[in-house]
């Protein structure tokens, strides 16, 4: 029940940011590696943060200055766990960025930029320890009042992987046009070709890219956008005796080169009607992959021995309507997607047929074509200053087939959910709202060996929340239930499959009470309630198996003064189970945490911030011995 419930909320999530998609939208082709560093503006922060057994330390540097012609800046940033058992677990990640540049002139700059990227960890396995530096020279040139910057590089690495060390030398180019006008035409463009020479490996980048703007009359504007790449990584893995022996090598390479092309195109029309507009894109892009072994003997019958790839092509259309007025804002967007995956097996001379074909077989049971549907809705009217009533709408179509034969995974989902909302404004002091929302999900497997799995799940929510804000009294109340209804399509036939049914209630509470300027007293809490059991759809009855409750609250004395902020308060959580036998409820399990919290908030001056948040807890379980633990996350900020 929990999957479906976290299922339902990921749906939820999904549907809202597409709705906010519909305004913003993702434009950017690529970022180049030596136009932008990751270090911006000078800043130091630390974090150890304590739950459990778990430690965690993050700590980053970032610092840039100038001084005349020269800008020098460099980045730190190392995280480390330790994680506290029957075998203590250590891991650490340190990651180090360093830049010079000379600007000779206007036009041309010189740098200098080292990397370098460790990963340790305590376990024996030498997969779990692996380092990257390097260093390289680079230029900038400018031409064309800014709007063509060319990066040439050229430098040496080090790579470590798993005990092997290999040297080499890396370079490439990298370009940048801004805005270049062409007749009516703006172009924005970049372009990067890096290689890695570290025999026997080799790792490569090739990425070129634009986008061209226009835009007509009407404020009509259309964009085409257009992005090829191609990425190698060649990394080791251990070779079996047999390889090692005849190649004389300790571990074998495998080399995975992943090539993109992508094109698209969005017009936008702007209140072609009256307060109404329209976006339309389309959308193609196709995918390789390819994995390739390079040590390998005719002699190994292993299914790892061959080389693979796969092939996706994606098409989708997206189009949107959107009207806007003084009381009324909606719209409509319609997506459609299609998606075709095909794996292959690639053979190699004096390969063992009989594997060759199993392995064949087995790839190809991976190919797939998918289709998906969506239509969603939303708008917002004003029934006046004070009221509002919101309504959204989502519906989607999954169809899934697998051409292979041996393959019963070929399934239909269907998904509903609408959303109806009323709010109103009763002062400048208090606001409420009324929320009813429902969702239908039917997952259909269309080979029998998997249609037991058919089920339909239903879900529906009733909420209200209040809002109170007053000069010495702010307040957010919250009272929800919920249903949820997951039914099996043959359960009749099947007597493993059980339907069910989870339910709960929940009222939470927010409120902070303003006592003086300095003090103010905090209060938040909720109570859960929750109840699982075996349903009947047709006849709507439930028999209730498990019930919960989840009691959490903490009250907190606030006192700030000037650049200190001291809190103090008390936490308490507690859940209980209970079982059900003939109706009656009987006590099963409780967990009880409570214990003193602290926060500790200091402005040491203005750039410099300190804040301790911890907390004592006292254990009690209802199955094993009590016991105590200390919780705490310190956080230090300083932006210099």
């Amino acid at each position: 029940m929990i999957i479906y419930l976290k299922k339902y909320l990921f749906i939820t999530i999904s549907i809202f940011y597409s709705l906010s998609y519909l305004i913003y939208s993702q434009t950017k082709i690529d970022s180049l590696e030596f136009e932008k560093p990751n270090f911006t503006n000078n800043k130091l922060s630390t974090n150890l943060d304590k739950q459990l057994n778990t430690y965690n330390l993050n700590t980053n540097i970032r610092y840039i200055t100038s001084s005349g012609k020269f800008t020098l800046g460099f980045s730190e940033n190392f995280k480390s766990s330790f994680i506290k058992g029957i075998e203590n677990t250590v891991r650490d990640d340190h990651q180090f960025n360093f830049l010079l540049t000379n600007s000779l002139s206007e036009l041309l700059d010189f740098g200098l930029r080292l990397n370098n990227s460790i990963l340790s960890d305590s376990r024996k396995l030498e997969i779990n320890q692996a380092s990257v530096s390097s260093i390289n020279l680079f230029t900038r040139v400018k031409l064309i009042d800014d709007k063509i910057i060319l990066f040439p590089n050229f430098g040496l690495t080090d790579n470590r992987q798993i005990g092997e060390k290999d040297k080499g030398f890396e370079y490439g180019i990298e370009a940048r046009t801004n805005k270049l006008n062409l007749s009516d035409f703006k172009i924005d463009s970049e372009l990067k070709f890096k290689n890695e020479d570290i025999a026997p490996r080799k790792n490569l980048i090739r990425f070129s890219g634009f986008r061209i703007f226009n835009k007509f009359e009407r404020d009509i504007f259309n964009f085409f956008t257009f992005k090829y790449s191609q990425n190698r990584k060649d990394f080791y893995f251990p070779s079996d005796s047999l390889t090692s022996k005849f190649f004389n090598v300790k571990n074998n390479i495998q080399s995975r080169t992943e090539t993109q092309y992508y094109v698209s195109n969005k017009i936008t029309i702007n209140e072609f009607i009256r307060n109404l507009s329209f976006e339309s894109e389309g959308k193609l892009s196709f995918r390789n992959v390819e994995r390739e072994i390079k040590y390998k003997l005719k002699e190994n019958t292993s299914f790892y021995n061959f080389n693979t790839g796969v092939d996706e092509l994606r098409l989708e259309i997206d189009g949107t309507l959107n009207y806007n007025s003084e009381k009324l804002n909606s719209n409509l967007r319609i997506v459609l997607s299609e998606r075709d995956e095909k794996n292959r097996i690639i053979p190699f001379e004096g390969m063992n047929q009989i594997i060759f074909e199993q392995k064949k077989e087995s790839e190809e049971q991976k190919n797939n074509t998918s289709f998906y549907g969506t239509i969603i809705f939303g708008t917002d009217y004003s029934l006046s200053k004070s009221d509002k009533i919101n309504l959204n709408f989502y519906q989607s179509k999954l169809k899934y087939d697998t051409p292979s034969l041996i393959n019963d995974d070929d399934r239909d989902e269907i998904l509903t959910l609408i959303k109806l909302e009323y709010s109103k404004i009763i002062n400048p002091f208090f606001s409420f709202y009324i929320t009813s929302e429902g969702s239908q999900s039917h997952i259909v497997y269309i080979f029998a060996s998997k249609s037991s799995n058919n089920n339909i799940n239903r879900v529906i929510k009733l909420k209200t929340g209040s809002d109170l804000k007053t000069s010495f009294l702010n307040s957010t109340n919250i009272f929800e239930v919920s249903a949820n209804y997951t039914s099996y399509d043959f359960e009749d036939v099947n007597s493993n499959l059980k339907s069910f049914s989870y339910r709960q209630f929940t009222a939470l509470d927010s409120t902070n009470i303003i006592l003086n300027k300095r003090v103010s007293l905090n209060f938040s809490g909720y109570i859960m309630l929750s109840e699982q059991g075996d349903f009947s759809w047709k006849s709507f009855s439930e028999k209730p198996k498990r019930f919960l409750r989840e009691i959490f609250f903490e009250p907190k004395l606030v006192y700030n003064f000037e650049n200190y902020y001291f809190v103090c308060g008390l936490r308490y959580f507690n859940l209980s189970t209970f079982n059900y036998e003939a109706k009656q409820r009987l006590f099963d399990s409780s967990f009880l945490s409570y214990g003193p919290t602290s926060i500790i908030a200091i402005k040491i001056f203005k750039e410099l911030n300190l804040n301790f948040i911890g907390y004592y807890e006292f254990i009690k379980h209802s199955n094993s011995k009590s016991y105590q633990q200390a919780n705490m996350n310190l956080n230090i900020n300083w932006n210099f």
